[in-house]
């Protein structure tokens, strides 16, 4: 077992195990994870707590919080609710406020109002009663967006680009499409759990996206967020590296290409724009406005900002850079970020979460007037949705553009979570309809956008911890679309259940032996979970019949491409062998009634997600389950040849000391430690042997 859990449980064990301790155990495990920013983590932990008794109301409250912090909105709803049904409620006064802000991110937008509406009412709070007011205007002023929407489609790019992990930052340079991905291992990473990495990659055409060659990308450190000057020699791009668990700080560089058309070797940008201890990051090349000279933008949290992440500029001259200049005019005290300079229309494009939004961050646009940066507005709906918003780009033409978010549509890694990641969609951009169809379309360079949009009044602080985003990659949280009535997850199309039919005639040794060694298949943790004990009263009909009406659990759990793999192993690995272990049962009664004696050894396994002696026992229950089936079977048919000796089980449990290596065994990590099908072949009684006397 690995390091994360082996801390939490072995130091159980020093003090006597029993399960009060276990739950503690998950709490301070969710609660340090928290304080990380850990926050999967931290919802796997309180999920596991709340599988215990007492409780739950403290519980259920820091498990949405997690998974509000994690974007998983409706796993915080349904938690949310949960809380306020309890009569412990009033215990957690500001239930109704995140609720609220819940169903806003979801852009389930009348829900948001009354909510805040009922919060305003009740609440002494005067800091989070500000927020509420605020918010309810900010919902009331999306709503009338969402009712003018611009004359867009926003298209969900395929998995030649898309993955359940984050894609973003894309930019098409001629035929050639460029974008970052979250999705690959650090293989040289010794945290547990290992982390990702990111990687620059290229597609050309409808080819699937393949990452630069010749050593571009880096192979302990992420490599993201590029940008291309306009004949496409030189290329800006962020090399990172992880100061934390989550935490990354990230670095400019360029290449410059040769007379061959590869690129060259990384150049570091100087120490003015890579300020040590910061990050700076997003580049994006340009020019100024005013003086036509070539300039840098990127986003940075250097400390002479207005907050969070700033958008700065920095002039790129014949001898390096000059000194990047905060763009005062529109940075907010929120995070603002992926600025994208379009060169023909003089616009620069970025994202924020410092002015009234849809939810999350939003897209935003600016001109200079000669003097200052004019107001941001806002680039409308839908465009921009209650999801996070981000990376927008833009070709020549203003027809097509680029943006990330991880609106309806995009992959996730945990269906039922609903969250993460942002994934890369398309945006075509049609000419505004002209009022009267004699008058003729005009050309438009830039989007069309609603009026400016002032950034959202300040309030009183929030108390709470509610530490800035450092969007790097992986690209800062994401936000979901509006959605009303609220999302309903989509039911995976289940395979029709194959019917168990009798099972076939089985009468002689050699027919019995050829059916072993024969496995039967266990739900994690079952039979009785979250017990230390070696025995239980439970058979395997029982534990078989609940874990055959899990597949739709498993198949929402998994990945669009392991869901055949989960049908397979219903039908063939856990229906089948349940029937063979029928055939099996009555092959063993047709030679006890011949007066021949029967011994049978059984071996239970588990899979690794546990700790180590915890899983021996429960291999034993496992066992010990089998043995109950025997002794229940076709009301106890057995039980006479166990009382005169002739029928003998012997048994052994091997816990997970036999579970393949490649079996993850995190916590946190449900899909590839419990619904995967490799995990699940872990799980299991083997009937290895039969001897006959």
């Amino acid at each position: 077992m690995k390091k994360i859990f082996l801390f939490i449980v072995f130091n159980l064990f020093l003090i006597g195990v029993n399960s009060a301790q276990t739950k503690a155990a998950f709490i301070r495990a969710g609660e340090e994870a928290m304080t990380k920013h850990d926050y999967f983590s931290a919802m796997n932990y309180f999920e596991e707590a709340l599988a215990f008794p007492g409780s739950e109301t403290e519980i259920r409250y820091q498990y949405g919080e997690a998974a509000r912090q994690f974007f998983a909105y409706d796993l915080a709803i349904q938690q949310y609710q949960l809380v306020l049904n309890d009569k412990k409620a009033d215990q957690f006064p500001l239930t109704k406020f995140w609720l609220s802000t819940a169903y806003q991110s979801l852009g389930q937008y009348e829900k948001a109002i009354n909510g805040f509406k009922d919060f305003i009412k009740n609440t002494p709070n005067e800091a989070f009663k500000n927020q509420a007011i605020s918010a309810q205007q900010a919902c009331k002023w999306a709503l009338s967006l969402v009712n003018q929407p611009h004359n867009i489609e926003v298209t969900h790019l395929d998995k030649k680009i898309n993955t359940p992990y984050s894609e973003f930052g894309a930019i098409r340079q001629g035929d050639t499409l460029y974008y970052s991905s979250y999705r690959y291992k650090m293989m040289k990473d010794l945290s547990d759990p290992q982390r990702r990495m990111t990687k620059v990659l290229t597609q050309t055409g409808t080819a699937k996206g393949r990452p630069l060659t010749r050593k571009f990308n880096e192979t302990d450190k992420l490599t993201a967020h590029t940008s291309l000057t306009s004949n496409g020699q030189r290329i800006y791009y962020t090399i990172c590296e992880y100061i934390g668990t989550v935490d990354i700080r990230c670095q400019i560089y360029f290449r410059d290409q040769d007379k061959r058309k590869r690129w060259g070797k990384a150049e570091k940008l100087p120490a003015t724009v890579n300020m040590e201890g910061y990050t700076s990051t997003q580049p994006t090349w340009g020019l100024d406005p005013t003086t036509e000279k070539e300039v840098l933008y990127f986003s940075s949290d250097r400390p002479e900002g207005k907050g969070g992440l700033d958008i700065y500029q920095v002039e790129i001259t014949k001898n390096g850079f000059g000194v990047p200049t905060n763009l005062t005019a529109i940075n907010t005290e929120k995070d603002d970020i992926t600025p994208f300079y379009h060169q023909k229309s003089q616009t620069l494009f970025f994202s924020s979460e410092g002015y009234q939004n849809l939810g999350g961050y939003d897209i935003y646009q600016t001109k200079h007037n000669g003097s200052t940066w004019e107001p941001p507005q806002h680039t409308g709906y839908p465009l921009n949705s209650s999801y996070n918003d981000i990376y927008f780009t833009l070709n020549a033409d203003s027809t097509q553009a680029y943006i990330s978010s991880n609106r309806t549509g995009s992959f996730y890694l945990e269906e039922k979570n609903k969250a993460c990641c942002n994934d890369i969609f398309a945006v075509k951009i049609h000419p505004p309809l002209p009022k009267d169809p004699s008058v003729p379309e005009k050309d438009t360079t830039t989007l069309v956008i609603m009026p400016p949009t002032p950034p959202v009044p300040p309030v009183e602080p929030v108390l709470v911890d509610t530490t800035p985003v450092v969007v790097v990659a992986p690209p800062p949280p994401v936000k979901p679309v509006p959605e009303t009535p609220p999302v309903i997850p989509t039911k995976v199309p289940v395979t029709p259940p194959k019917v168990i039919t009798a099972p076939p005639i089985v009468t002689t040794i050699d027919q019995l032996k050829t059916m072993l060694p024969l496995p039967l298949y266990f739900h994690n943790d079952r039979p009785d979970a979250h017990s230390f004990l070696e025995t239980t009263n439970k058979n395997y009909e029982t534990t078989y019949n609940d874990y055959i009406q899990r597949r739709q659990e498993y198949l929402t759990a998994v990945l669009t491409d392991e869901k055949q793999s989960v049908n397979d192993f219903f039908d063939q690995d856990l229906k089948m062998g349940y029937t063979e272990f029928l055939a099996f049962c009555n092959g063993v009664v047709t030679q006890l009634e011949q007066g021949k004696n029967v011994s049978l050894i059984l071996q239970g396994f588990t899979s690794p997600r546990a700790l180590s002696g915890y899983n021996l026992a429960l291999g034993k229950r496992r066992t010990a389950s089998i043995i109950n089936f025997f002794q229940s079977h076709q009301n106890g048919v057995f039980v006479p040849y166990f009382n005169g000796g002739q029928l003998n089980i012997k048994e052994k449990s091997f816990g997970e000391t036999k579970a393949s290596s490649s079996v993850s065994d995190l916590l946190q990590d449900r899909r590839n430690s419990i619904y995967v099908p490799a995990a699940a072949r872990e799980r299991r009684v083997e009937l290895v042997e039969i001897q006959v006397k």
